[in-house]
């Protein structure tokens, strides 16, 4: 994300409270859980509301990741469409195992599977194209990391 974003800290939670979370954000029962983690960040000296979200849920196994992946992409449609704005599919080739990306008339979202890990990218007043790219960032630094290795920055 370079110098364009910045943020605040990033969180993790494992256990029953990484549980609550994944429920309450996904839908599911997010049976075999490992981990939540997240960061938000907004645009640089911007104070417009644009600004991404990201989320990893790591589960024990694929079938479990992609059922959550499922059910949180259908919880986040639910919501576009409860505010009067119903999303619409969009194209996003972000590397991941499987992904479900739509857009309304302020989001974007993806909503990816990488191997065991779910993650969430939601874009709030930015086009589709840089949810593209934001996407794609997370899915390298999630494929980074299941190889053994540090991202970094």
């Amino acid at each position: 994300m370079s110098d364009v974003m910045v943020g605040g800290d990033s969180f993790m939670v494992q256990g029953t409270e990484a549980v609550k979370h994944c429920a309450k954000k996904t839908g599911a029962s997010c049976a075999g859980l490992v981990a939540v983690g997240g960061k938000d960040m907004e645009v640089r000296g911007n104070s417009s509301e644009d600004r991404v979200e990201f989320r990893l849920y790591s589960f024990e196994t694929d079938k479990q990741a992609g059922a959550v992946m499922k059910s949180l992409a259908d919880t986040e449609r639910k919501s576009s469409a409860e505010y009067g704005e119903p999303s619409e599919p969009v194209t996003v080739a972000s590397g991941a195992d499987e992904i479900d990306a739509f857009q309304d008339d302020a989001t974007a979202v993806a909503v990816m599977r990488i191997g065991t890990v779910v993650a969430h990218v939601h874009t709030t007043e930015i086009k589709p194209s840089d949810l593209e790219h934001v996407a794609t960032v997370q899915v390298q630094r999630v494929k980074t990391v299941a190889a053994g290795k540090n991202p970094g920055y």
